[in-house]
């Protein structure tokens, strides 16, 4: 292990130490995901956020920062936690702490310590127990150490992930934290121990104590990670995604949605239907959950899409047909595609359907919007507003479905025969 970035980012943040060792003798301290980035040889950014833990008191914190950070917020100051931004970085500074939820209570009740490693032994993983100390001078930085007294960093390098105390204390006092170990899973490649996999089984009903907001939030970091397969396959087997979504309980561990995140991009959205694949109504579960309202429903439009998508394929996948599927799915066509794709990867109807799509698209803009506005419809017809605008129009996307791409003149001399033709009709009636 190389300490080399860790006593660079020390000496960045020395007038962080300095202002708290001078305003009253109190040690401010790096933790969380700032010092495994550190381990990982990332250097600090001059703009990147760092968690913090102090032995100050929130009204100390507060009383510190204020006139010395340019801006300071204490939304979360009942919880201990004090947040600021000076010189384009945002810091949050946690005064050391012990938080139990009580039974039938959404929030933690807070007690605040000076101890350093009994902090760190609070805290949810090994991953996130490790720390180092900012000091008051430039010289002290050069001998920055790490602080790990629970092997948190042989964890990250071995790929394990384990928590500082039991785990079933651990995720009793914060059930958060259940959903959290997929979220880690997901994000750094880690390998839950077999007793945190029992843990969470056995106390994923704790859950029910904590918002479902809260619960989106590392639902949503999850699905976009690199690898959400892996962690959404750890809450299917001990049942936490279940407890989540129950309509997923039928289908049971091996949830047909865990196996095709890895097979779409990482768009939210995306993911989430993917995720919910089996669930007939995604929108509405999207939202149960408390994804935003915008991603909710365009989880729900790609699942209808692409499952629109698979009924097409097993009828035809003519020019027109792809072409009409592409007007109907509109801007989430392209996840759609890749939805339908991971779920029926061997079956022939899709295949062509999917390689009709990609020749088409490669070939036109089957996006495109018609060649023709209605303004431009009503000058050219001579007409005015009324439903045979909007008849015209339809006219003209029917063309472009069936025999694809119209240029302009050619859209109004095909509009002309068709008005003709309509007026002939209609004479003759």
């Amino acid at each position: 292990m190389s300490l080399e970035t860790i006593r660079g980012a020390a000496a960045t943040l020395v007038p962080w130490g300095r202002r708290f060792a001078e305003s009253g003798g109190w040690r401010l301290y790096v933790v969380g995901g700032a010092v495994r980035s550190l381990l990982g040889g990332a250097p600090l950014g001059h703009d990147d956020e760092v968690d913090m833990t102090t032995d100050a008191h929130p009204e100390a914190i507060r009383r510190i920062l204020t006139g010395w950070a340019d801006v300071v917020w204490t939304q979360g100051e009942r919880f201990g936690t004090v947040g600021c931004r000076r010189d384009n970085r945002v810091v949050e500074i946690t005064t050391h702490r012990a938080e139990v939820y009580v039974e039938g209570s959404r929030r933690p009740e807070v007690t605040y310590g000076e101890d350093l490693l009994a902090d760190l032994a609070r805290r949810d993983f090994t991953i996130g127990a490790m720390a180092f100390e900012l000091p008051a001078t430039a010289e002290a930085a050069g001998t920055a150490e790490l602080i790990d007294p629970f092997g948190g960093w042989d964890d990250l390098a071995g790929g394990r992930l384990r928590t500082p105390r039991a785990a079933q204390l651990s995720f009793s006092e914060d059930p958060l934290r259940i959903l959290r170990a997929g979220r880690f899973v997901a994000t750094l490649g880690l390998t839950a121990e077999p007793d945190l996999e029992d843990a969470m089984r056995q106390l994923r009903g704790r859950l029910a104590i904590v918002s479902a907001e809260r619960c989106a939030r590392e639902l949503s970091l999850l699905l976009v990670a690199e690898a959400p397969a892996a962690a959404a396959g750890l809450l299917a087997r001990t049942g936490v995604l279940a407890e989540l979504v129950p309509e997923l309980a039928e289908v049971g561990p091996d949830a047909a949605g865990v196996a095709l995140l890895d097979s779409v991009t990482p768009e939210e959205s995306l993911r989430l239907a993917a995720l919910l694949w089996p669930v007939p109504d995604v929108t509405a579960v999207a939202g149960r959950l408390r994804f935003g309202g915008a991603v909710a429903r365009r989880a729900g439009t790609i699942a209808t899409a692409a499952r629109s998508l698979l009924e097409s394929a097993a009828v035809t996948c003519g020019d027109a047909a792809v072409r009409r599927w592409t007007a109907d799915a509109g801007e989430v066509a392209a996840g759609a595609v890749q939805l339908a794709t991971a779920a029926a990867p061997h079956d022939q109807g899709v295949v062509a359907f999917v390689d009709r799509w990609n020749h088409l698209w490669s070939r036109e803009d089957l996006s495109e919007r018609p060649p023709l506005s209605g303004a431009e419809v009503m000058a050219h017809l001579k007409i005015d507003a009324g439903p045979d605008v909007g008849a015209a129009l339809r006219h003209l996307e029917e063309l472009r479905i069936a025999g694809g791409p119209l240029d302009s003149g050619e859209a109004r001399r095909r509009l002309s025969e068709w008005w003709e033709g309509g007026r002939e009709r209609r004479s003759a009636g």
